[in-house]
């Protein structure tokens, strides 16, 4: 089996097959595993600021003779150390949030919806249905996990399917 296939899809471009790939493990993670992985996300990212931050103090220290240097590297390099040194302790906490917050706001936005219709005196329509989905969805989101990643990931898994039946299509 080649990894590249001589053929080229519609845009001219080889086909591969290490893309459905990663389509198809980004969506299993994301389907299955996405709070570990925005928490992960946070880590990483705290990481990063962290170490920029470390960086500013030592370009600080280095050249804080220079009128450039002088207390804006101090500050940004001590503002960075420390939303990194945050982002890093607080990711599980910051991934709790905004799965709650997307919760509630879909449990917030079905609920509403809900009594606009009732209002009306329109009781049972397709909306009422699709209503009472936004509020299931937003309570999933709140306790286990975060809906928009887990469709994400359900859409990168299918996406991955008609990808790898065409690239042995053809």
């Amino acid at each position: 089996m080649e990894i590249i296939k001589p053929g080229k899809d519609r845009g001219g471009e080889k086909k591969s097959v290490i893309t459905p790939i990663l389509y198809l493990l980004l969506g299993i993670i994301l389907a299955f595993k996405n709070n570990e992985a925005v928490t992960i996300v946070f880590y990483l990212i705290g990481i990063i600021v962290l170490v920029y931050g470390i960086k500013a103090l030592i370009e600080y220290y280095k050249y804080k003779e220079l009128v450039q240097y002088k207390k804006i590297n101090l500050s940004v390099g001590i503002s960075s150390i420390i939303a990194g040194i945050l982002l890093i302790v607080l990711a599980e906490v910051i991934e709790k949030g905004i799965r709650y917050v997307l919760g509630f706001f879909l449990i917030f936005f079905g609920i509403t919806r809900i009594m606009t219709q009732v209002s009306y005196g329109k009781y049972f329509t397709t909306s009422l249905i699709m209503n009472i989905a936004l509020i299931i969805l937003g309570v999933f989101s709140i306790f286990v996990s975060n809906v928009i990643l887990v469709f994400a990931g359900w859409v990168l898994m299918a996406n991955a399917l008609l990808l790898f039946i065409d690239y042995f299509r053809n």
